[in-house]
């Protein structure tokens, strides 16, 4: 049992997570025109609290960065945190990590002759090595938030180095990801995140996820990787190909839709509307880039985890990090918000085929390896809950580097036949070969 003060420090910094981000009010949108109207960028936080403003785009609850102090003292916390806590994500045993292949295993591929001799001027042509950059825009599981937590008070750091599609840190045989798979076929690859971090420190790189990130935040944040990816030396904008994988959507459900007017009439829209903005920016300003659009496994997780018994802690924690699904308020509408998200993903699949994402300087590539995302059974039956953190919420390091390799598959899968379920840990790793030596995407499928 934790001492009473630590008890009630943990929960006070559980609650700024989430309040920090969210605060209710009662004024709701009338279409009149409103002088005090607040957005994302703009607006007092004292006002807010006293719901003497109206929000834009169905927006009723305000955005940290609506307010400076708040969002300095917010920053300062996490800081302190993260410093009393220490590198977490350096653990390297404990039943949530990947069992670690021994050096005179080999890789499991063929990396030679797959990085093209001359930059490919396509990006239906591009081999594994041919990608120089790697970038992702996401939330807490891209960022891999409670990745090596052992105790729930270890839930807001980001051990962003382990994370699935962006982390760099160790190689494939201790920690599977997706730059630790493409380091194999070009070793001077670079943007990935290589040790724990927050999006604002430097080991974070182009990792700019952010937790309780919705789909709303995603051209903000997309605008903030541009701006980071431009100014460093590094990158040559116009001749280097860029991987970004862009995963969002979970919180939308899991800790939002409850909390604005009248969300289940049109978050759906307003989701659609975010993510065609985002990427027809990306589209505008990004050349040479293939960007992976992965839904997010959070709600499928969640309802996995219902069928089985799931650890106190678990049961303590998720009605905090996700209260719309598990609050004693709004769990009641789960199955409804369930139905919402499935709808959201046929949304992000049909996006991705729309044809102004596709030319030869740019593609957008849906992959579903999270689509029917489960926890796994061992052979005798009884769930294995090792690819899930602490809290049921976020994922292990074991369930990144599951998903790494869930990932890697998709990208080697043409479209069409392409796995939408989680396997265990090199159950299968697919493999470029001479005959199809190319990343998919929906024009070389």
């Amino acid at each position: 049992m934790l001492p009473r003060k630590s008890t009630l420090l943990v929960l006070a910094l559980c609650t700024l997570h989430q309040a920090s981000f969210y605060w209710p009010v009662s004024a709701t949108l009338t279409g009149r025109p409103v002088r005090n109207r607040i957005s994302r960028e703009r607006g007092n936080i004292l006002k807010n609290l006293t719901g003497t403003q109206e929000y834009e785009n169905h927006i009723v609850t305000s955005r940290l960065d609506a307010s400076e102090p708040v969002r300095m003292m917010y920053r300062g916390i996490r800081e302190v945190y993260n410093r009393l806590l220490g590198p977490t994500g350096m653990r390297d045993e404990g039943v949530s990590l990947q069992a670690r292949v021994p050096p005179n295993v080999p890789f499991p591929c063929d990396v030679r002759g797959y990085r093209s001799a001359t930059p490919p001027t396509s990006v239906h042509r591009l081999r594994p090595g041919d990608f120089d950059v790697v970038a992702a825009l996401g939330d807490s599981l891209t960022s891999a938030t409670g990745a090596n937590s052992r105790q729930f008070w270890e839930l807001l750091i980001d051990n962003r180095g382990l994370s699935w599609c962006i982390g760099g840190q160790g190689t494939w045989r201790t920690h599977l990801t997706l730059p630790n798979i493409l380091k194999e076929f070009n070793p001077r690859l670079f943007g990935y995140s290589f040790a724990d971090s927050y999006n604002v420190h430097l080991p974070s790189q182009f990792n700019v996820a952010e937790i309780i990130a919705t789909t709303s935040d995603m051209p903000y944040n997309a605008a903030s990787l541009v701006e980071r990816m431009k100014a460093d030396p590094r990158v040559n904008w116009k001749q280097h190909w860029k991987l970004l994988t862009l995963m969002i959507g979970g919180n939308d459900f899991c800790s939002d839709v409850c909390y604005q007017t009248n969300a289940t009439e049109w978050i759906n829209r307003d989701q659609e509307k975010y993510l065609l903005t985002t990427l027809y920016y990306l589209k505008k300003v990004m050349p040479r880039t293939l960007v992976n659009l992965v839904p997010s496994p959070l709600i499928n997780l969640s309802f996995s985890i219902d069928k089985v018994q799931a650890p106190l802690t678990c049961q303590f924690v998720r009605p905090i990090e996700c209260s719309c699904l598990y609050g004693p308020k709004y769990s009641g509408n789960r199955n409804l918000y369930r139905q919402l998200e499935r709808r959201f993903v046929k949304i992000m699949e049909r996006v991705s085929h729309r044809p102004e994402f596709h030319s030869d300087d740019f593609t957008v590539v849906y992959q579903p390896f999270y689509r029917d995302a489960s926890i796994f059974h061992r052979r005798d039956g009884k769930p294995d809950l090792s690819i899930m953190a602490i809290d049921c919420v976020h994922l292990s390091q074991k369930g990144h580097a599951v998903s790494a390799n869930g990932l890697w598959n998709n990208m080697l899968e043409p479209a069409r036949h392409k796995t939408t379920v989680l396997r265990e840990l090199f159950e299968e790793f697919r493999c470029p070969t001479p005959q199809n030596p190319y990343i998919k995407t929906y024009y070389n499928s």
